[in-house]
């Protein structure tokens, strides 16, 4: 069935101009999207003063992790390199919580040797960094057995998740923890990725919230991420309306009858990026069978993998053509697979070749999941559109790589492994 609505692109005349001087593919952002959903998020979890850590995952490049800094936000880093990036923008190591999965002896040394707080989700790394390093600070992954999102491949907790420690386990936890003199400083949870219903939200607030009522007082409670934005066309995005009622109002009522008040911590990344993000195409084919037409851009799956990793649904607008009527098309890359498939079916006013089409809200899991290794295709470039700082201009942020520099990246590294 062909999907008939359309969603409009962000400043249409700026990213024809983005493709006309810097070329395609190009992944835009839009700054001020994301110092409005930071506002937003803050007046909406004001009452219980909560603390923001930017998942930096989402969308790693530096001038992203610059606008965090500059808004106070903190880091979630998953690895090594994600910390040394972290710390290199400028973050403060106590703004950083440092949440590597099924993490090595070395990285959780890199880590400790960072000065960054460590959130563990395994007994037996809890038991290893309290061996190695007792009466350190340490925060707890917990599963609290609720998960949920977008896909089965991003619920991050449950009975089928392989993130966190059950929640049954908090008396081995507290074992560990005396045995070593660890500080338990921090309870961490994060169930999935792009909720949008506030009652899954609460059901697993509330597991938490009971959980860490068999342990001694904590500093924080860091309630994870996954706030769900809307990537189809007049799909509602997180119900803000309720979230009042049904996340902030009956998570303030229970800190305030908690003597030690514990802090609230977030650590939202989709919801802070995806929206801001642009992923300009050019079309070089249209071509038609008896059942479909296609139409393949210069563009593929190794450049936005949610389509064909997630079945994602990003929407698409032709920008050369805005006014033309919606025709359906398959929206093709240029990847050696049958699966790179940007769209199946999908009414996008009428396609030439040559034209420019903006994939919509990929400024999150788009450029960060990005890879030039399969098929040989050199990344996307980056442009920043920095908005009220300064209207209707945009710099590269990130330069297209050659074909002739990516055969040379590969050589050298098959050089590296000779010697």
């Amino acid at each position: 069935m062909t999907e008939t609505l359309l969603k409009s692109p962000p400043q249409p005349e700026l990213l024809l101009r983005v493709a006309e001087r810097v070329g395609t593919p190009t992944y835009v952002y839009f700054a001020d999207v994301i110092r409005e959903r930071i506002r937003l998020l803050r007046e909406r979890t004001a009452r219980i003063d909560a603390r923001l850590l930017y998942a930096m995952k989402a969308n790693g490049h530096p001038a992203v992790l610059s606008i965090m800094k500059e808004e106070n936000l903190g880091i979630d880093a998953v690895s090594p390199a994600e910390l040394l990036l972290a710390l290199r923008v400028g973050f403060d190591p106590d703004r950083i919580l440092f949440s590597a999965n099924n993490m090595t002896d070395d990285e959780m040394e890199f880590a400790h040797r960072q000065g960054v707080l460590l959130n563990v989700g395994e007994l037996s790394r809890l038991e290893r960094y309290g061996r190695a390093h007792p009466g350190s600070r340490v925060c707890v992954r917990v599963n609290p057995r609720i998960g949920a999102g977008h896909h089965d491949h991003v619920i991050t907790a449950g009975p089928d998740s392989k993130f966190g420690i059950p929640v049954e386990a908090a008396a081995e936890i507290l074992r560990i923890v005396e045995r070593h003199g660890l500080r338990l400083v921090g309870l961490h949870q994060h169930i999935g990725s792009g909720i949008m219903d506030t009652g899954t939200l609460w059901s697993a607030i509330r597991v938490i919230l009971e959980a860490a009522k068999h342990f001694p007082p904590v500093e924080f409670i860091n309630l994870g991420g996954g706030l769900g934005v809307p990537y189809r066309p007049g799909e509602a995005g997180l119900d803000f309306e309720n979230f009042d009622t049904r996340v902030v109002e009956p998570l303030d009522e229970f800190l305030t009858g908690d003597a030690s008040r514990p802090a609230v911590w977030f650590e939202p990344g989709r919801f802070l990026t995806a929206e801001c993000g642009v992923l300009l195409v050019r079309v070089n084919t249209v071509k038609a069978n008896p059942e479909r037409t296609f139409a393949g851009v210069d563009s593929g799956m190794t450049h936005l993998l949610r389509p064909a990793l997630y079945g994602s649904y990003h929407a698409v607008s032709n920008l050369s053509n805005p006014d033309g009527d919606p025709v359906p098309y398959d929206i093709v890359g240029n990847i050696c697979e049958t699966g790179d498939r940007f769209a199946r079916d999908r009414a996008v006013q009428e396609i030439r070749e040559g034209d420019v089409l903006a994939i919509l809200d990929t400024g999150a899991y788009g450029m960060s999941m990005a890879s030039p290794s399969y098929n040989l295709r050199p990344v996307p470039a980056e442009v920043l559109v920095p908005g009220e700082s300064d209207p209707g201009r945009f710099r590269v942020i990130g330069r297209r790589q050659t074909a002739a520099e990516l055969v040379a990246d590969v050589l050298g590294r098959a050089e590296s492994r000779r010697d």
